[in-house]
């Protein structure tokens, strides 16, 4: 199986949350980590699943009542947590990745667990990935792999802390953790118009009002853009780590259209 290059603050990460066993939403609710490379990768293709029916009427969560947006600043206390229940009450979606470290596209669903599927571009090369009924594969060009850092298969093994490292920019549910981390954001004066793959939606753009650290990784900037329903369509944060930046951007469309998403194979 081919080794690839990951950027240290990305492999910081995932040392991270192996380390705390941090996870996303609490219901249904994800669990851990992804990523990768030095050179500028290309969007790959989109992910194997199939839409179903039309996206549901979602209400606004409870988590959501506390936040203000005609506001000039509002509270990671108080946007982490809306932002985590409004992708949970949904429950599915597409997020599109770009970036230096990191391309693809990853459809997902919290109900009745949470499973997704991606088509990825790293600097190593493409790979695809699938977790599906608790069971994680890993294809980096050599067919699909199991991957389980507690198997005694090294190829297991190695392909497991791959995907861990994967999953952190595959499953939004860390979105909202890590935003909840940044103590003061900084709120637009009115709406903006932001490029989706959805179309252009109307939002708030708020910024980390200081750089902050997301268990023990540095956050020097974070840009969010949310709805006034408190929906977050895009997303673009640079962590640092030992003199490194890494920067990567997140859009979610297809929001509530529901998906049947299968392993690889």
């Amino acid at each position: 199986m081919r080794t690839p290059v990951l950027p240290l603050s990305i492999a910081a990460v995932a040392a991270v949350l192996a380390l705390t066993g941090c996870t996303g939403p609490a219901e249904p609710g994800p669990t851990d980590s992804p990523s990768t490379a030095t050179t500028t990768p290309t969007e790959p293709g989109t992910p194997s699943s199939t839409p179903t029916a039309a996206a549901p009427v979602v209400e606004k969560p409870v988590e959501c009542e506390t936040l203000d947006l005609t506001a000039t600043t509002v509270t990671g206390g108080d946007l982490g947590p809306c932002i985590q229940a409004v992708l949970v009450r949904y429950d599915s979606g597409t997020l599109t990745i770009s970036g230096d470290e990191l391309a693809g596209k990853i459809v997902y669903h919290y109900d009745p667990m949470f499973e997704f599927r991606g088509e990825l571009e790293t600097g190593a090369g493409p790979a695809s990935i699938s977790f599906v009924d608790g069971a994680m594969l890993l294809d980096d060009g050599d067919g699909p792999v199991v991957a389980d850092v507690d198997s005694a298969d090294a190829s297991q093994q190695e392909a497991g802390s791959t995907a861990e490292i994967y999953r952190v920019f595959s499953d939004p549910g860390f979105m909202g953790d890590l935003i909840g981390a940044g103590e003061t954001w900084q709120v637009s004066p009115e709406p903006e118009d932001v490029e989706t793959p959805d179309g252009t939606v109307e939002a708030y753009r708020l910024v980390s009002a200081a750089p902050y650290t997301w268990y023990d990784i540095p956050v020097e900037s974070y840009t969010l853009w949310i709805t006034t329903e408190g929906l977050p369509v895009a997303a673009e944060s640079t962590t640092g780590f030992l003199g490194r930046t890494a920067t990567i951007t997140q859009k979610l469309s297809g929001l509530g259209d529901p998906v049947t998403i299968s392993p690889l194979s």
